[in-house]
Protein backbone atom coordinates (compact mmCIF):
# COMPACT_ATOMS: atom_id res chain seq x y z
CA UNK A 1 0.00 0.00 0.00
CA UNK A 2 2.75 2.45 0.79
CA UNK A 3 4.15 2.33 -2.56
CA UNK A 4 0.77 3.07 -3.91
CA UNK A 5 -0.29 5.86 -2.42
CA UNK A 6 3.47 8.62 -2.16
CA UNK A 7 3.51 8.45 -6.20
CA UNK A 8 -0.21 9.94 -6.29
CA UNK A 9 0.69 12.09 -3.49
CA UNK A 10 3.99 13.52 -5.34
CA UNK A 11 2.28 13.71 -8.73
CA UNK A 12 0.84 17.14 -8.79
CA UNK A 13 3.99 18.39 -6.61
CA UNK A 14 6.30 17.30 -9.56
CA UNK A 15 4.03 18.78 -12.37
CA UNK A 16 3.56 21.82 -10.91
CA UNK A 17 7.66 22.45 -9.97
CA UNK A 18 8.41 21.98 -13.23
CA UNK A 19 6.35 24.54 -14.08
CA UNK A 20 7.73 28.12 -15.99
CA UNK A 21 5.54 30.00 -14.26
CA UNK A 22 6.53 33.35 -16.27
CA UNK A 23 4.29 32.08 -18.92
CA UNK A 24 1.34 31.45 -17.45
CA UNK A 25 -2.09 33.20 -18.82
CA UNK A 26 -5.04 33.95 -17.31
CA UNK A 27 -8.39 33.52 -19.78
CA UNK A 28 -11.24 34.98 -18.72
CA UNK A 29 -15.50 34.07 -19.34
CA UNK A 30 -18.68 34.81 -18.19
CA UNK A 31 -20.31 31.63 -16.60
CA UNK A 32 -23.48 33.57 -15.60
CA UNK A 33 -24.72 37.00 -15.01
CA UNK A 34 -22.20 38.79 -12.57
CA UNK A 35 -19.67 35.55 -12.58
CA UNK A 36 -16.95 34.91 -14.23
CA UNK A 37 -14.28 32.09 -14.97
CA UNK A 38 -11.08 32.94 -14.89
CA UNK A 39 -8.88 29.94 -15.92
CA UNK A 40 -5.32 29.60 -15.19
CA UNK A 41 -2.79 28.54 -16.79
CA UNK A 42 -5.41 26.37 -18.83
CA UNK A 43 -5.37 24.29 -15.46
CA UNK A 44 -7.75 25.61 -12.87
CA UNK A 45 -11.19 27.13 -12.86
CA UNK A 46 -11.30 30.08 -10.44
CA UNK A 47 -15.05 31.46 -10.26
CA UNK A 48 -15.86 35.73 -9.28
CA UNK A 49 -18.75 37.22 -8.68
CA UNK A 50 -19.10 40.93 -8.45
CA UNK A 51 -21.63 43.70 -7.95
CA UNK A 52 -22.53 46.61 -5.26
CA UNK A 53 -21.05 44.46 -2.40
CA UNK A 54 -17.51 43.84 -3.26
CA UNK A 55 -15.99 40.59 -5.31
CA UNK A 56 -16.33 37.37 -4.03
CA UNK A 57 -13.82 34.75 -5.51
CA UNK A 58 -13.93 30.96 -4.95
CA UNK A 59 -10.19 29.55 -5.04
CA UNK A 60 -7.15 31.05 -5.28
CA UNK A 61 -5.13 28.98 -7.76
CA UNK A 62 -1.06 28.79 -7.43
CA UNK A 63 1.18 30.52 -5.20
CA UNK A 64 2.84 31.42 -8.84
CA UNK A 65 0.19 33.11 -10.34
CA UNK A 66 -1.04 35.42 -7.26
CA UNK A 67 -0.52 38.40 -8.77
CA UNK A 68 -1.84 37.97 -12.12
CA UNK A 69 -4.83 36.72 -10.51
CA UNK A 70 -5.31 39.70 -8.57
CA UNK A 71 -4.85 41.58 -11.87
CA UNK A 72 -7.47 39.78 -13.67
CA UNK A 73 -9.89 39.73 -10.84
CA UNK A 74 -9.35 43.87 -10.84
CA UNK A 75 -10.33 44.00 -15.14
CA UNK A 76 -13.44 42.39 -13.87
CA UNK A 77 -14.54 44.76 -10.77
CA UNK A 78 -12.98 47.67 -8.80
CA UNK A 79 -14.58 46.91 -5.78
CA UNK A 80 -12.78 44.97 -2.86
CA UNK A 81 -12.29 41.31 -2.59
CA UNK A 82 -14.69 40.40 0.60
CA UNK A 83 -15.10 36.72 0.48
CA UNK A 84 -12.56 34.01 -0.88
CA UNK A 85 -14.14 30.56 -0.84
CA UNK A 86 -11.71 27.55 -0.78
CA UNK A 87 -13.13 24.12 -2.30
CA UNK A 88 -10.64 22.08 -0.07
CA UNK A 89 -6.89 22.25 0.98
CA UNK A 90 -4.82 21.45 -2.49
CA UNK A 91 -2.39 24.31 -3.19
CA UNK A 92 -3.57 24.61 -6.71
CA UNK A 93 -6.51 25.94 -4.78
CA UNK A 94 -5.51 27.65 -1.60
CA UNK A 95 -1.82 28.79 -3.38
CA UNK A 96 -2.42 32.72 -2.95
CA UNK A 97 -4.86 32.99 -0.43
CA UNK A 98 -2.32 35.44 1.06
CA UNK A 99 -3.04 37.09 -1.92
CA UNK A 100 -6.16 36.97 -3.28
CA UNK A 101 -7.44 36.75 0.44
CA UNK A 102 -5.84 39.26 2.08
CA UNK A 103 -8.32 41.65 3.65
CA UNK A 104 -11.03 39.18 3.04
CA UNK A 105 -13.02 36.76 4.57
CA UNK A 106 -11.68 33.16 4.27
CA UNK A 107 -14.28 30.37 3.98
CA UNK A 108 -13.39 26.40 3.83
CA UNK A 109 -13.63 23.17 5.75
CA UNK A 110 -11.88 23.01 8.67
CA UNK A 111 -9.55 20.29 7.33
CA UNK A 112 -8.31 23.17 4.91
CA UNK A 113 -7.02 25.28 8.32
CA UNK A 114 -5.54 22.53 9.38
CA UNK A 115 -3.47 21.68 6.64
CA UNK A 116 -2.39 25.67 6.09
CA UNK A 117 -1.68 25.92 9.50
CA UNK A 118 1.70 23.62 9.07
CA UNK A 119 4.56 23.26 6.75
CA UNK A 120 4.14 20.15 4.10
CA UNK A 121 6.85 17.89 3.18
CA UNK A 122 6.77 16.26 -0.29
CA UNK A 123 9.93 13.76 -0.16
CA UNK A 124 12.97 15.89 -0.11
CA UNK A 125 10.60 19.56 -0.71
CA UNK A 126 9.40 21.63 2.40
CA UNK A 127 6.38 23.94 1.51
CA UNK A 128 6.53 26.65 4.32
CA UNK A 129 2.77 27.18 5.75
CA UNK A 130 1.28 30.46 4.72
CA UNK A 131 1.12 33.58 6.89
CA UNK A 132 -1.55 33.34 9.52
CA UNK A 133 -3.67 35.35 7.59
CA UNK A 134 -4.05 33.06 4.39
CA UNK A 135 -6.30 30.67 6.91
CA UNK A 136 -9.65 30.54 7.31
CA UNK A 137 -11.74 32.93 8.83
CA UNK A 138 -14.79 30.75 9.05
CA UNK A 139 -14.84 27.10 8.90
CA UNK A 140 -17.73 24.93 8.20
CA UNK A 141 -19.52 21.50 8.68
CA UNK A 142 -22.75 20.95 6.79
CA UNK A 143 -24.16 24.29 4.83
CA UNK A 144 -23.55 27.59 4.98
CA UNK A 145 -26.13 30.64 3.10
CA UNK A 146 -23.79 34.02 2.36
CA UNK A 147 -26.22 36.85 0.99
CA UNK A 148 -23.86 38.58 -1.29
CA UNK A 149 -24.52 40.64 -4.20
CA UNK A 150 -27.95 39.74 -4.27
CA UNK A 151 -27.69 36.29 -4.45
CA UNK A 152 -28.33 33.99 -1.78
CA UNK A 153 -25.10 31.88 -2.42
CA UNK A 154 -25.29 28.20 -0.97
CA UNK A 155 -21.87 26.45 -0.20
CA UNK A 156 -22.23 22.50 0.79
CA UNK A 157 -19.63 20.62 2.23
CA UNK A 158 -19.87 17.10 0.53
CA UNK A 159 -16.82 15.27 1.90
CA UNK A 160 -15.02 11.89 1.44
CA UNK A 161 -14.89 11.72 -2.86
CA UNK A 162 -11.85 14.66 -4.05
CA UNK A 163 -10.77 15.12 0.27
CA UNK A 164 -12.67 14.85 3.43
CA UNK A 165 -13.13 19.00 2.93
CA UNK A 166 -14.67 18.98 -0.50
CA UNK A 167 -16.90 22.26 -0.79
CA UNK A 168 -19.72 22.89 -3.33
CA UNK A 169 -20.68 26.80 -3.94
CA UNK A 170 -23.47 27.35 -5.95
CA UNK A 171 -25.08 30.80 -7.16
CA UNK A 172 -28.67 30.05 -7.77
CA UNK A 173 -29.79 33.09 -9.29
CA UNK A 174 -26.86 33.15 -11.70
CA UNK A 175 -26.85 29.55 -12.69
CA UNK A 176 -23.44 28.45 -11.57
CA UNK A 177 -22.28 25.70 -9.45
CA UNK A 178 -18.39 25.41 -8.47
CA UNK A 179 -18.02 21.84 -7.67
CA UNK A 180 -14.27 22.02 -7.19
CA UNK A 181 -12.42 18.77 -8.07
CA UNK A 182 -15.37 16.63 -8.00
CA UNK A 183 -15.12 17.47 -11.93
CA UNK A 184 -12.42 17.27 -13.75
CA UNK A 185 -14.04 17.99 -16.90
CA UNK A 186 -12.94 15.27 -19.56
CA UNK A 187 -10.33 13.94 -17.15
CA UNK A 188 -10.04 10.93 -14.83
CA UNK A 189 -10.05 12.97 -11.75
CA UNK A 190 -7.42 12.64 -8.67
CA UNK A 191 -8.56 11.56 -5.69
CA UNK A 192 -6.28 12.17 -2.61
CA UNK A 193 -6.85 9.36 -0.86
CA UNK A 194 -4.39 10.53 2.14
CA UNK A 195 -6.34 13.65 2.58
CA UNK A 196 -9.82 11.38 3.26
CA UNK A 197 -10.90 10.70 -0.79
CA UNK A 198 -12.35 7.59 -1.62
CA UNK A 199 -12.86 7.03 -6.16
CA UNK A 200 -16.28 5.30 -4.90
CA UNK A 201 -17.77 8.27 -2.37
CA UNK A 202 -16.24 10.49 -5.61
CA UNK A 203 -18.66 9.05 -7.98
CA UNK A 204 -21.44 8.69 -5.30
CA UNK A 205 -21.09 12.51 -4.80
CA UNK A 206 -21.33 13.04 -8.67
CA UNK A 207 -24.25 11.80 -8.79
CA UNK A 208 -25.58 13.32 -6.01
CA UNK A 209 -24.75 16.47 -7.13
CA UNK A 210 -26.87 15.56 -10.38
CA UNK A 211 -29.97 14.54 -8.61
CA UNK A 212 -29.81 17.58 -6.08
CA UNK A 213 -29.10 19.95 -8.83
CA UNK A 214 -31.25 22.22 -11.49
CA UNK A 215 -31.01 21.20 -15.50
CA UNK A 216 -29.97 24.50 -16.27
CA UNK A 217 -27.16 25.44 -14.07
CA UNK A 218 -23.62 25.35 -15.68
CA UNK A 219 -21.01 23.54 -14.26
CA UNK A 220 -17.46 24.50 -12.98
CA UNK A 221 -14.53 21.96 -11.86
CA UNK A 222 -11.43 22.69 -10.77
CA UNK A 223 -9.78 21.35 -13.81
CA UNK A 224 -10.82 21.04 -17.58
CA UNK A 225 -13.71 23.61 -19.31
CA UNK A 226 -17.10 24.46 -17.78
CA UNK A 227 -19.51 21.65 -18.25
CA UNK A 228 -23.80 21.60 -18.75
CA UNK A 229 -25.58 18.67 -16.83
CA UNK A 230 -26.15 16.53 -19.80
CA UNK A 231 -22.22 16.72 -19.94
CA UNK A 232 -21.46 15.71 -16.60
CA UNK A 233 -23.83 12.66 -16.71
CA UNK A 234 -21.84 11.69 -19.59
CA UNK A 235 -18.47 12.09 -17.67
CA UNK A 236 -20.03 10.32 -14.58
CA UNK A 237 -21.25 7.72 -17.16
CA UNK A 238 -17.70 7.49 -18.63
CA UNK A 239 -15.92 6.86 -15.02
CA UNK A 240 -18.91 4.00 -14.39
CA UNK A 241 -17.46 2.07 -16.91
CA UNK A 242 -14.21 2.33 -16.45
CA UNK A 243 -14.89 1.65 -12.97
CA UNK A 244 -17.33 -1.77 -13.78
CA UNK A 245 -14.21 -2.84 -16.30
CA UNK A 246 -11.69 -2.59 -13.18
CA UNK A 247 -14.17 -4.55 -10.93
CA UNK A 248 -14.98 -7.03 -13.18
CA UNK A 249 -11.14 -7.67 -14.36
CA UNK A 250 -9.92 -7.70 -10.95
CA UNK A 251 -12.87 -10.09 -9.63
CA UNK A 252 -11.42 -12.89 -12.50
CA UNK A 253 -7.90 -12.35 -10.45
CA UNK A 254 -6.20 -9.59 -12.60
CA UNK A 255 -3.87 -7.52 -10.96
CA UNK A 256 -3.43 -4.05 -11.31
CA UNK A 257 0.12 -4.31 -13.56
CA UNK A 258 -1.67 -7.27 -15.72
CA UNK A 259 -4.52 -4.49 -16.33
CA UNK A 260 -1.94 -2.04 -17.14
CA UNK A 261 -0.11 -4.11 -19.36
CA UNK A 262 -3.04 -4.96 -21.26
CA UNK A 263 -4.26 -1.44 -21.57
CA UNK A 264 -8.29 -2.33 -20.59
CA UNK A 265 -8.82 1.41 -20.24
CA UNK A 266 -7.12 2.15 -23.56
CA UNK A 267 -11.02 3.39 -25.17
CA UNK A 268 -10.36 6.21 -22.58
CA UNK A 269 -6.90 6.98 -22.93
CA UNK A 270 -7.64 10.94 -24.05
CA UNK A 271 -8.84 11.26 -20.22
CA UNK A 272 -5.60 11.13 -19.64
CA UNK A 273 -4.31 14.03 -20.93
CA UNK A 274 -4.08 16.37 -17.72
CA UNK A 275 -2.05 14.08 -15.19
CA UNK A 276 -3.83 11.38 -14.11
CA UNK A 277 -3.10 8.51 -16.76
CA UNK A 278 -5.05 5.16 -17.30
CA UNK A 279 -2.49 3.54 -15.00
CA UNK A 280 -2.74 5.89 -12.37
CA UNK A 281 -6.72 5.61 -12.52
CA UNK A 282 -6.26 1.78 -12.61
CA UNK A 283 -3.94 2.06 -9.31
CA UNK A 284 -6.46 4.34 -7.57
CA UNK A 285 -9.15 2.06 -8.28
CA UNK A 286 -7.75 -1.43 -7.51
CA UNK A 287 -7.32 -1.24 -3.78
CA UNK A 288 -11.01 -0.22 -3.52
CA UNK A 289 -12.40 -2.79 -5.58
Amino acid sequence: MKTFFLPLFLIPLTIFAQRDWSTAEITSSEAGPGVYRLFVDNRVSVLVQTGDDGVLVVDAAYAQTGEKLKAAIEKLSDKPIRYLINTHLHGDHTGENAIIGQGAQIIAHPSVKEYLSKDQVRGETTIPAPPVYASPDITLEGKMTLDFNGESIEILHLPGGHTTGDLLVYFPEAKVIHVGDLLFAGYFPYVDVSNGGNPLVYIKNVAWILENYPDDITFIGGHGPAFSKNQMREHLSALNETIEIVKNAKATGKTAEQMKDSRILKQWESFGAFFITEDIWIDTLYPFL
